[in-house]
Formats: structure tokens, C-alpha cells, sequence
């Protein structure tokens, strides 16, 4: 059998090369891709952005389908079976998944909703974060995992959730998904409103997830002293940061990226479990659709930040 695949060639090329599927493991699954995310990092990689993977390379790591082919000693799932995995290239027509990294999804949920791979960095996130009852928690940049960790962190007795954004849009989005609070630095001083919302005192937690070197600083701003400032998005290019405001707070300063996490695999079974509960929703998270055959002008146009998207999804 052969599979079609997307190759990020060199910066801004993305080629779609053909080759033989991998034959099975006996713990492998066979999984005929239906979607696959865009990922901030794959599109950091296609503007020429350093990453974690060198070039050239298949890309991908966000895929859902439906299982063809098992390995023999494989029990988890069964063919027919609508799956989430860790794993990759997405952007093909078929992945070869060990079975601890594939989790059953419901068959009622559209494939391009049931990403498994940001729904379990979402997990991790809020679960490194570890906010307690009655907290203060700000999300700095709601975007798509931005708005990710609002879902999660709504379910939580939360004193007071508090999204962040330049864009108000989302922040509406932000505001429907659970958040008490959402504030435009562009329209107000967020540090002022939110010393107002805490009683002088600060956020117990924050969570960055913009990306962006300016998201940083403001979310230092908003921690109380001695609370916990954790760094969810990728930063391709070095960041400059004022130590001495991380120090004169003493500020626990936590990475909640997948690399931090204890174990994905672990991460994709909460989240898995929690798009049973219904607690994360998709609809009008995930904006863009394209084919495979589609995906240079995918990423051209994702890349370029447009007003209407928030999450592009490539469906083979």
C-alpha cells in the first residue's frame, strides 16, 4: 500500500511525495487519516522559524481516523474504530501509530474536532499549572490553545478566570467558553483591572499562551507574589526577560510544554475522556479545511495570521 505525504521541503515549500506505508508491528495500528491540525509549530517551520525538527521533513503530529489494520497483539482498539494518536506524519493518507499512543474518540464527534494531540498539550497545560479552588487564573492570548485551557480551566472553582487578547473576537469566544473575565490590552490596562479584580494582590496563576515576547512580560505583570507564571506557548526566537521582576516576587516559574509533561501518552487519555464529558468544544475553534492536495496554500494563508482564523485543519 502507498501513502501520499507532505514533506516541508525548505522554508515556505511544502512538497506532497508518495512512498510505502510501513508494515506493522505487532502493537501497531494502521490509521487512515481524516484530519490533521496545523500546528503554530509547523507553521514556524514553514516561515523559517527554528524548531525542533531539521528540514527536510514530514509534518504532522495532530491526525484522527479511522483504524484499517492492527497488529497482532494489539486489544486497545479495533478496525473501524475512530482514533486520536500522538504520532505522525498527519498530513498523509495513512499513519502507522504504536497502540499506547492511540486513543478511541466518539463516533459522533467530527474528526476535524477530535485532535487529540493540542487537546492533550491543553491537558498538560492546566495540569503542570495545578490551580487550587478559589484561584485567580489569567490565559495571556487566547487563540486556539489559549482557548484550549479556558474549557479546561472553567470546570475547576476557579475564584476568577481571566482571559487576555488583542483581538476581541476571541475574547467573546473566551467569554462563551467560561471565562469571568476577559480584558484588551489595546482597550484598557489590564495590569490596573486585574490588581482591581484580585484585590491588590495579583493571579495565583498565569498562563502564557501567546507567543509572542510582549505576552511574557504582561503576564508577569498580572502574577501575585510567589505565584506560579507558566510558559505554555513555543518561542522560536530567544526572548528578552526583566529576571528581576521573576525575583523580586519569587515567582515559581513553570514550563508546560510537552516536553515538561510526565507522560503524553497519559495527557491523551484525560483529554480523550474529557471530549467524552463534552468539555471541549471545537466548532467554532477550528475555522479552515483543505485537502492534502491543498496544503501549500494552507499554509501561505495560516502563516499569515488572518483576522478570521483560528485553527487550520488539513483533511486528506
Amino acid at each position: 500500500m502507498r501513502r501520499r505525504v507532505a514533506v516541508l521541503v525548505k522554508k515556505g515549500l511544502i512538497k506532497i511525495e508518495e512512498e510505502e506505508v510501513p508494515s506493522l508491528d505487532e502493537r501497531d495500528v494502521l490509521i487512515k487519516v481524516k484530519a490533521c491540525g496545523i500546528c503554530s509549530g509547523d507553521l514556524y517551520a514553514f516561515l523559517g522559524l527554528p524548531v525542533w525538527f531539521s528540514l527536510p521533513s514530514p509534518i504532522g503530529h495532530e491526525p484522527s481516523g479511522v483504524v484499517v489494520e492492527v497488529g497482532d497483539k494489539v486489544t486497545k482498539v479495533n478496525v473501524g474504530d475512530h482514533v486520536t494518536a500522538l504520532g505522525g506524519p498527519g498530513f498523509s493518507d495513512y499513519i502507522v501509530v504504536p497502540e499506547d499512543r492511540v486513543e478511541p474518540i466518539p463516533k459522533e464527534i467530527p474528526f476535524e474536532y477530535a485532535l487529540g494531540e493540542p487537546l492533550a498539550c491543553a491537558v498538560n497545560g492546566v495540569r503542570l499549572a495545578n490551580p487550587r479552588f478559589g484561584d485567580n487564573v489569567a490565559v495571556v492570548g487566547t487563540g486556539f490553545m489559549g482557548l484550549l485551557l479556558i474549557q479546561a480551566l472553567s470546570r475547576m472553582g476557579l475564584e476568577n478566570l481571566i482571559g487576555v487578547d488583542i483581538r476581541d473576537e476571541r475574547l467573546r469566544l473566551a467569554k462563551e467558553y467560561g471565562a469571568d473575565v476577559i480584558l484588551n490590552p489595546m482597550e484598557v490596562n489590564v495590569e490596573k483591572e486585574v490588581m482591581h479584580i484580585t484585590n491588590n494582590v495579583g493571579c495565583d496563576v498565569v498562563i502564557e499562551a501567546t507567543g509572542n515576547p510582549k505576552g511574557i512580560n504582561l503576564a508577569t505583570k498580572l502574577v501575585r507574589r510567589k505565584g506560579r507564571l507558566c510558559i505554555f506557548s513555543y518561542h522560536p526566537k530567544p526572548v528578552e526577560i526583566n529576571v528581576r521582576e521573576w525575583d523580586a516576587k519569587g515567582l515559581e516559574i513553570i514550563m508546560t510544554c510537552p516536553a515538561r509533561a510526565e507522560d503524553m501518552r497519559r495527557n491523551l487519555r484525560i483529554a480523550t475522556r474529557m471530549l467524552f464529558k463534552g468539555v471541549f468544544h471545537m466548532e467554532k475553534l477550528v475555522t479552515h479545511k483543505w485537502k492534502l492536495d491543498e496544503i501549500q496554500e494552507a499554509f501561505e494563508y495560516a502563516s499569515k495570521k488572518p483576522k478570521d482564523y483560528i485553527k487550520g485543519v488539513i483533511m486528506p
